[in-house]
């Protein structure tokens, strides 16, 4: 057994020699972000699967579930909210690492309140999947441009201390 030099606590070989990590980021911005990531993952999948197509994807899977028009216009809609996601998932990636707990607030704010708003005033008897996936991207927009208005502020005001 090793003695104590100078009140220093006696402590295992293996504490010295391999000192615990310690998990710096938050849990729940992990969660978050891991949330993010598999809704960019799901996106992804869907737009592959339909080779950028996904409004006949979607019509030729679900063609006896659905009307029609459920899927109209989509294409459009789903490629600018697949860019704005992306978009979004690599500027929370960056405001994570860096330790930015308020950015990453801001970013998600947008994507969280514009998915609430598209899931409760969609008429689900009859969903229109062009109108939700435009307020999905509006959202994660609105979280780009909010968290680098943000971003730009915070420079200013470390710039003029």
């Amino acid at each position: 057994m090793l003695k104590p030099r100078s009140g220093r606590k006696t402590t295992k070989f293996f504490e010295r020699a391999m000192p615990s990590i310690r998990h710096k980021l938050p849990y729940w911005q992990v969660a978050a972000f891991a949330v993010l990531a598999a809704l960019w993952v799901a996106l992804s999948i869907l737009w592959l699967l339909g080779r950028g197509d996904v409004e006949t994807y979607l019509l030729a899977t679900f063609k006896n579930s659905v009307r029609a028009d459920a899927f109209r216009g989509l294409n459009s809609a789903f490629q600018s909210m697949w860019i704005s996601h992306t978009c979004l998932l690599v500027f929370c990636f960056v405001a994570m690492v860096a330790g930015m707990s308020d950015l990453f607030i801001v970013l998600i704010l947008g994507p969280t309140l514009a998915l609430l708003v598209a899931f409760a005033t969609q008429q689900w008897d009859d969903p229109h999947w062009f109108i939700f996936a435009g307020v999905c991207s509006i959202g994660c927009t609105v979280g780009i441009v909010v968290g680098g208005a943000y971003c730009g502020c915070l420079l200013l005001v470390r710039t003029k201390r």
